[in-house]
């Protein structure tokens, strides 16, 4: 029976989600209250058995190590079970940092040659989806490809933002572009790899060190080399959360009938013992309260309304407080009075009594990040105060850690930026 190994690369940097990545790694952002957005990835394993792995980290890796541990939430253990942490190490000369997705693996190449794996699983550790890796592995068998891709087709006027892929109309790949200006289909790489172990040994060994990335170098490499190439068409909900929009879209998701993602069937596992989510009582809700169409975390007590919302475990909504198509994280505090609606609260903030945060207004796009922040969402980052009676303007971003002291007045125009 042929063996897999999974390398679940998870270093990405995130910089479009702006401060909600500012101190941790982007697949360790929080998603849905009590999930991460890495638990996809390792869940879909856990369903296809694939027990043995690495996970390869390296922008603020800390919280993403202390959420994954050894892999035993998602059954990586047991007597040939193991999940191990792959960081970037001191070379002979300098410090390499991985410098794109097939840098990385080939910095590891000693690990998976260790293990002897018959195939590598190269998965992305931020991306929403439920897969079932078995049938994606099956095809790849039946194939007898050198490395399958999965794929699915996407509106042509978004194809430009993938890796777009030219089949024969039997799924072998005959091109493949790099987001190209001018696609020549809409099938779209997911960035979701199966490599014969050998194939991919001699791609990398014979990759030029300037070149370090899947889409824009290996692939395409081994196109012109005539390789078998096969793409596995995938048919269900994915969605990539790189920027701030698709994130609090992708989020809201979770609440629409309609949308396609259901994780209580797709039956995705969390670390719940990291941050002691296990031990928190179940949510109280008082005589009184409002809650719409949300989704409430164990900790959380409302006592004021809240719609269509997603609050985190530990969430305080006080009396006459008011959270409206919003994301709030963990032990978040929503004081008297206030209105929260549109926006992303990072975990352990206060939210003054009476203040205003968010409206329904587009406003104009940050000044400092216009392309981040431009549709009149508002970002609160992690352990920041918002005081009390003040208002927040659409596409305000306020930093992380933000004091009382850091805000002018009462009212922060649209785009301002508070740090």
């Amino acid at each position: 029976m042929a063996t897999s190994l999974v390398m679940l690369l998870a270093g990405g940097r995130g910089s479009r989600l702006n401060i909600l990545a500012a101190h941790r790694a982007k697949p360790a952002v929080p998603f849905a209250g009590m999930y991460r957005i890495i638990d996809f990835a390792l869940s879909n394993c856990m369903h296809a058995k694939l027990h043995q792995g690495g996970v390869l980290t390296q922008y603020h890796p800390s919280s993403l190590m202390n959420h994954v541990e050894d892999g035993q939430h998602w059954n990586f253990s047991g007597r040939d079970g193991f999940l191990k942490i792959l960081p970037p190490y001191q070379g002979v000369d300098d410090l390499d940092w991985y410098r794109g997705t097939a840098d990385a693996v080939y910095q590891n190449l000693d690990f998976i040659w260790r293990y002897k794996a018959d195939r590598i699983v190269v998965l992305s550790g931020d991306h929403i989806y439920r897969m079932d890796y078995r049938a994606f592995l099956n095809h790849h068998e039946k194939t007898n490809a050198d490395v399958t891709i999965a794929t699915m087709p996407v509106p042509i006027e978004e194809a430009s933002r993938f890796g777009i892929i030219v089949t024969d109309g039997k799924g072998q790949i005959t091109g493949f572009q790099e987001k190209p200006e001018n696609p020549s289909s809409n099938l779209a790489s997911m960035g979701i790899y199966i490599f014969q172990t050998e194939a991919l040994f001699e791609e990398l060994e014979a990759l030029p060190r300037s070149e370090t990335d899947f889409g824009a170098n290996v692939i395409p490499r081994m196109v012109e080399k005539g390789r078998n190439m096969q793409a596995y068409e995938f048919d269900g909900y994915w969605r990539d959360v790189g920027t701030i929009d698709s994130y609090f879209e992708t989020n809201l998701d979770v609440l629409r009938p309609d949308s396609g993602i259901r994780l209580a069937d797709w039956k995705v596992r969390t670390n719940l013992s990291y941050e002691s989510v296990q031990a928190m009582p179940p949510a109280r809700i008082d005589p009184g309260a409002v809650v719409v169409d949300s989704l409430i975390s164990p900790g959380c007590h409302i006592k004021g309304r809240v719609e269509r919302s997603i609050l985190s475990p530990g969430v305080l909504v006080e009396a006459g407080a008011q959270v409206v198509d919003s994301i709030v994280m963990h032990r978040s505090k929503i004081r008297s009075g206030a209105t929260v609606i549109r926006s992303i609260i990072d975990k352990h903030v206060d939210i003054g009594s009476d203040a205003v945060v968010g409206s329904r207004d587009n406003g104009h796009p940050n000044k400092a990040y216009p392309e981040h922040l431009m549709s009149g969402l508002v970002v609160v980052g992690k352990k920041s105060i918002v005081p009390a009676s003040v208002t927040l303007g659409p596409n305000v971003i306020v930093a992380p850690e933000a004091t009382e002291e850091m805000y002018s007045g009462n009212i922060i125009d649209a785009g301002e930026m508070i740090e």
